[in-house]
């Protein structure tokens, strides 16, 4: 019987196809497979040999141990409709997970994720994808397939900060909330569910972020330490909370869309409240 293929990140095989005009030294590669935590992320792949999108989604359920409970589940629209889920970003990987794990029980892994060049390097989940690039790395066909997804009957899940939430006078809040969720929503008659995931990530991680605005450093360090981070959450109980539904006829013109976003993310936060 032929064996299940496992997945397999490589960082220096990955930087050398990213960036084939330079030459990193062996020891800058090591350092940043230690802080990508390339060996712990491919025992995640060789726990679930040739596993991938749901199937994957619930193996690394089981790796990481995680206690996700649900409050609000009953808001999950079952009339056949297409959705968005809009929800913050508080830790950076686990949400994702856990997110993905409900809500693809629920619909029948019919969903999709907004995702970066660097979150493409996860084999298994690829197909769950939809690659929002920088304009010059955005390919043709990575705008067939946006366009597809919406003719789909898949659902989204988008976190609009774009970025992991960030600590404020104790609070862990996301940044500005970006628009094009909504537009996406009226533009292509999807109603909105707001989300609110309730984790964070260490002290540590929000002392670097806090220090790097204090001396205005250009380059987000921090974001270094986000697989330290998300493998951090091993064990741990985290909590989603599921708003009501918002049709998408309801984001109309009394109002500008930036303020509609907020509309949405004051939505979010408020199950924090409850």
């Amino acid at each position: 019987m032929q064996s299940e293929k496992i997945a397999k990140l490589d960082t220096a095989k990955w930087l050398e196809e990213r960036y084939p005009d330079k030459k990193f030294p062996g020891w800058a590669i090591q350092l940043l497979r230690y802080f990508i935590c390339e060996k712990q992320i491919n025992q995640l792949f060789a726990d679930a040999p040739g596993k991938k999108n749901m199937e994957f989604i619930d193996s690394c359920m089981r790796s990481m141990r995680v206690n996700c409970q649900v409050v609000g589940i009953e808001n999950l629209p079952t009339d056949g409709c297409k959705l968005i889920f809009a929800s913050n970003h508080p830790q950076g990987g686990i949400e994702a997970i856990c997110i993905a794990h409900v809500l693809g029980h629920q619909y029948d892994g019919k969903l999709k994720f907004y995702a970066n060049e660097l979150l493409c390097v996860l084999e298994p989940l690829k197909e769950m994808f939809l690659p929002i690039h920088r304009k010059r790395l955005q390919t043709k066909q990575n705008v067939k397939s946006i366009h597809e997804f919406y003719e789909s009957d898949y659902h989204l899940i988008t976190f609009p900060a774009g970025v992991t939430s960030f600590k404020k006078r104790g609070e862990i809040i996301d940044h500005p909330w970006r628009k094009g969720f909504l537009k996406a929503a009226v533009q292509h008659h999807r109603n909105v569910v707001p989300l609110y995931f309730e984790a964070r990530n260490s002290s540590l991680f929000y002392f670097l972020e806090t220090l790097r605005k204090s001396i205005r450093f250009p380059v987000n360090f921090e974001v270094c330490l986000f697989a330290k981070e998300f493998f951090k959450q091993r064990g741990k109980s985290v909590t989603l909370h599921i708003g009501k539904p918002i049709r998408w006829e309801h984001f109309d013109d009394s109002r500008p869309l930036e303020e509609w976003v907020e509309v949405v993310r004051k939505e979010v936060y408020g199950m924090r409240k409850k």
